[in-house]
């Protein structure tokens, strides 16, 4: 079912639960702590703010949308983004938000963070697979961290093979919002451990 853009479709957590059997693309457009400390399995992680510059990369258009965000306030801001990059398959977005997730004690996903310190740390001791995914410009001019390996978010569905799936996998950005993102696409991709 089609929603009108006028007025928001708010799906209940069965109906999510359902479009996600079909094969809908669930879109968890929290910021990527919240997405990181819980998520609908299988959802991708597209900050709101995010979404026009990003969402034609992973989104096809043909598969129903449904919005996941945690107090859905301005929600007619978010849908034109959609719209406007013509994905008019929207589908819902979640009644009650991510909260209402919880409390129906669904399966919840998780994806581990850890601090500039803490990866310093583990660096130290181990030898994890390590993702950049800024654009090539930063990757240059900035630097990175020494052993990382760098494909840009937009590129890394196309290069998923590159990707251990029996290493640990650290991934990086520039703020954490494309590292979320990539983490999303790789844990949806096939059992991979990121964090």
């Amino acid at each position: 079912t089609l929603f009108p853009y006028t007025t928001l479709f708010r799906s209940s957590v069965p109906e999510v639960n359902q479009l996600s059997k079909s094969g809908c693309q669930i879109i968890d457009i929290r910021s990527p702590t919240s997405f990181g400390a819980g998520h609908i399995p299988g959802s991708i992680s597209i900050w709101r703010e995010g979404l026009p510059a990003f969402m034609g990369w992973f989104l096809d258009y043909q598969r129903p949308i449904v919005i996941v965000d945690d107090f859905n306030l301005d929600l007619d801001r978010v849908v034109r983004h959609f719209v406007r990059l013509g994905y008019d398959t929207i589908a819902g977005v979640l009644s009650g938000g991510f909260p209402a997730w919880t409390k129906a004690a669904q399966d919840i996903g998780t994806v581990p963070t850890c601090s500039v310190q803490q990866l310093k740390e583990r660096l130290d001791k181990e030898n994890p697979f390590i993702l950049d995914v800024r654009d090539s410009k930063n990757w240059r001019a900035v630097g990175h961290i020494r052993g990382a390996h760098h494909i840009y978010i937009g590129e890394l569905p196309h290069h998923l093979d590159e990707i251990p799936k029996n290493e640990q996998i650290v991934v990086y950005c520039d703020a954490g919002y494309k590292g979320s993102l990539a983490a999303s696409i790789l844990a949806r991709s096939e059992e991979r451990r990121v964090g």
